[in-house]
C-alpha cells in the first residue's frame, strides 16, 4: 500500500511541477505580448497585481506541492520497512500456526 502511495506522490508532483510551469509561462507571455501590441501604461498598471498574485500562487503551488510529496515520501519509505517486517512476521506467525500439529489429548 505504501509503495504504491510513494508512486502516486512521484506522479502528482511531477505533474503539478510540470503543469504550474507551462501555466507560469504561458500567462508571462501573454501578458508581454499584450503590452508591446497595445504599448499601454494603464494595462500594466491594471493587470500587474493580478498577473503578480497569478505567478505567486503558481510558484508556490509548483514548488510547494512537490516539496510535500518529497517530505511525504521519506517518511513512507522510512516507514515501509517497519510495516513490511510486522506484515512478514504476522504472515509467518498465521502460517506456523496452521502448519503446527496439533497435540492429541493423553489418555487417562
Amino acid at each position: 500500500m505504501l509503495e504504491t502511495t510513494v508512486l502516486w506522490l512521484d506522479q502528482i508532483s511531477a505533474t503539478v511541477f510540470w503543469t504550474c510551469a507551462a501555466g507560469l509561462v504561458l500567462i508571462d507571455l501573454a501578458a508581454a505580448a499584450v503590452v508591446m501590441q497595445t504599448r499601454s501604461r494603464e494595462f500594466v498598471n491594471r493587470w500587474t497585481g493580478r498577473i503578480l498574485a497569478a505567478n505567486l500562487l503558481l510558484l508556490g503551488a509548483g514548488l510547494g506541492v512537490p516539496a510535500a510529496a518529497f517530505t511525504l515520501k521519506l517518511a513512507a519509505r522510512a516507514v515501509l520497512p517497519v510495516f513490511s517486517a510486522s506484515a512478514s512476521a504476522a504472515t509467518r506467525s498465521k502460517s506456523a500456526a496452521a502448519v503446527a500439529p496439533v497435540a492429541e489429548p493423553a489418555a487417562p
